[in-house]
């Protein structure tokens, strides 16, 4: 009878240790695990948003959002983790390093903030590329995201190609009936200072400027 005893009370001790060791191991801390942002398009330009909430196992013990670095334009709430930019961030990619930590330990993932340009200027061209001085409104492009362009140069309206080249220059490329011409643009904006495009017109194939060209972000 009293080896019955025993046995039933070493059982009942080894569930209560079963039960206490599986509640130790339910609220153990661990680094933060599964995290990712949820699946967003490209940014379109000169805008400002943000994220959605990223998704993330903490492990019982939440913590913290970090950037790994300051991005121009980007910052991020430390407590939801929502990335927001604004207007200065730079175009084409940005890959975004976001940390998350808590007491054991962190994990990382990276967002890819895609900033397209596009949109429409308006303005005008001289005949003198040393003078900044736009008589008239006679030029005007929209831009899309495509690589495409439609251009009002004076009064005749054609398409034609933009790019960007490896020195940061806006490259535009379109036929008149009076010719192939090029537009070179440096490409001006931040989040104080409206969208501008300055720079020259000049025959395609040749680096001889035949104006100055300015046109305003609409």
């Amino acid at each position: 009878m009293k080896t019955t005893k025993h046995l039933l009370f070493a059982f009942f001790i080894s569930l209560l240790l079963f039960s206490c060791s599986k509640d130790s191991d339910d609220n153990s801390v661990s680094a933060p695990t599964d995290f990712e942002y949820p699946t967003g398009g490209p940014v379109p330009f000169y805008t400002h948003g943000s994220t959605g909430t990223p998704t993330i196992n903490w492990n019982n013990d939440i913590g913290t959002f970090t950037l790994d670095n300051n991005y121009m334009g980007v910052s991020i709430d430390e407590n939801t983790g929502v990335l927001s930019w604004n207007e200065d961030l730079p175009l084409h990619e940005n890959y975004i390093n976001v940390t998350a930590t808590n007491s054991a330990g962190i994990a990382q993932t990276t967002v890819l903030f895609l900033h397209q340009f596009s949109g429409v200027f308006n303005g005008g061209h001289n005949l003198d590329p040393t003078s900044t001085m736009i008589p008239n409104n006679n030029l005007n492009i929209t831009f899309n995201v495509d690589g495409t362009l439609n251009i009002t140069d004076h009064i005749e309206t054609v398409s034609g190609t933009w790019s960007f080249n490896n020195a940061g220059k806006l490259i535009c490329n379109y036929t008149l009936t009076s010719g192939n011409f090029e537009l070179e643009f440096d490409l001006t904006y931040s989040l104080i200072i409206n969208p501008y495009l300055a720079g020259i017109k000049r025959m395609s194939g040749s680096t001889t400027a035949i104006g100055f060209a300015r046109l305003d972000y609409q």
